[in-house]
């Protein structure tokens, strides 16, 4: 079997706090929705189509010891590095070269205590 992510949530318990972050991260704009009793800020891919949100609702809970999603960097990872620290987010591993030419990754927790991945070709 072959697969790949089709959607994915991060859980936040402050949207605005979130939202900011990520929007300062990745310098664009999440698109929000209510849905029930629950708050989406949604990441669109460069036709407008949501790949995956922040998630604000009962039973959602952020955590840095969970499952760790790959966020695409763009074309350089360093250049959203620089912009953590100003978004209120840390670094908690550090720029990392992967073998075999597959780019470079990074950890960090955002503004929610959330460990998210960052990827880029370099």
């Amino acid at each position: 079997m072959h697969t790949r992510i089709n959607w994915f949530e991060i859980p936040v318990t402050d949207m605005a706090r979130a939202t900011r972050f990520y929007e300062t991260l990745f310098t664009t704009k999440l698109k929000e929705e209510n849905m029930g009793s629950g708050t989406l800020a949604i990441f669109c891919d460069p036709k407008g189509e949501g790949v995956g949100c922040l998630m604000k609702g009962d039973n959602m809970e952020p955590t840095s010891a969970g499952t760790i999603n790959y966020l695409d960097a763009g074309a350089s990872l360093q250049i959203v590095l620089d912009r953590v620290a100003a978004a209120g987010g840390k670094i908690v591993l550090d720029k990392f070269t992967l073998p075999r030419d597959l780019g470079v990754i990074a950890h960090v927790l955002d503004t929610e205590g959330n460990r998210i991945g960052l990827h880029a070709t370099n």
